[in-house]
């Protein structure tokens, strides 16, 4: 079986990362699942952003909780991929649930937090994962913080949930097991067949990141879900 095509923040090696533009170009390649990244502004709206600084993937600079959201919005978030990109806003994790609804796609959202209030963060998600008419199974809620995937759990219920993490290690097996996890999603280059079996074996998804190269799957055989920046390269293999 072929594991499920996730698009890397949308289409990241074709379009500017975590942008409209590149999650309507995942939606434009068929795809069923996208992976974006949330954390909150300084008043507290999520927005669709990896760094926590905005300093690589826009025209200004400092970080994302240090702005407010219509200080950001002042901010080109294209340009600095494609000239023909400019003009791309900020997206907030709503605006991307209603694209998401419309569309009917799948989204894992990565919960990007270093020094914010995990709770009031994981309330907010909460607030805006219930207002929204997408089906809890069309969500999969991961980060590589363990305290966040802990309020996740204890917040978010009935979300499948994603423990992050670089290599399969003593720490992210109990923490599988504690929350109950949906899939354990791994770095690619440290996966090995064990690893991937052993996981299976115990009930859990595997699900590699960040893969962009088909001929990678040749060592991770069997998995369940495959992050790509280039996920069109994956739609015709057999």
């Amino acid at each position: 079986m072929k594991p499920v095509v996730v698009g890397h923040r949308g289409v990241a090696g074709h379009y500017p990362e975590n942008t409209k533009s590149s999650v309507l170009a995942a939606i434009e390649l068929g795809l069923q699942w996208i992976e974006v990244d949330v954390q909150p502004t300084k008043d507290d709206v999520l927005v669709v952003c990896h760094d926590h600084t905005i300093n690589r993937c826009s025209n200004g600079k400092g970080r994302v909780d240090n702005h407010t959201l219509t200080e950001l919005r002042q901010f080109d978030f294209g340009h600095w991929f494609d000239s023909q990109f400019q003009g791309e806003s900020i997206m907030t994790l709503e605006e991307l649930l209603v694209i998401a609804e419309q569309h009917n796609l799948s989204i894992n959202i990565e919960v990007k937090l270093d020094s914010q209030d995990v709770t009031k963060v994981v309330q907010t998600l909460k607030d805006l994962l219930e207002r929204s008419s997408l089906s809890k199974d069309a969500i999969l809620l991961s980060s590589f913080n363990q305290d966040t995937m802990r309020e996740l759990h204890l917040h978010c219920k009935g979300y499948k949930l994603g423990v992050l993490c670089e290599s399969l290690t003593k720490k992210a097996w109990q923490l599988l097991a504690d929350i109950d996890a949906f899939s354990c999603n791994l770095n690619a280059r440290f996966t090995t067949q064990n690893d991937i079996k052993a996981l299976q074996s115990a009930g859990y998804q595997v699900w590699c990141y960040t893969v962009n190269d088909p001929n990678m799957l040749l060592t991770l055989k069997g998995i369940d879900g495959v992050f790509s920046d280039f996920p069109e390269r994956f739609l015709d293999l057999n």
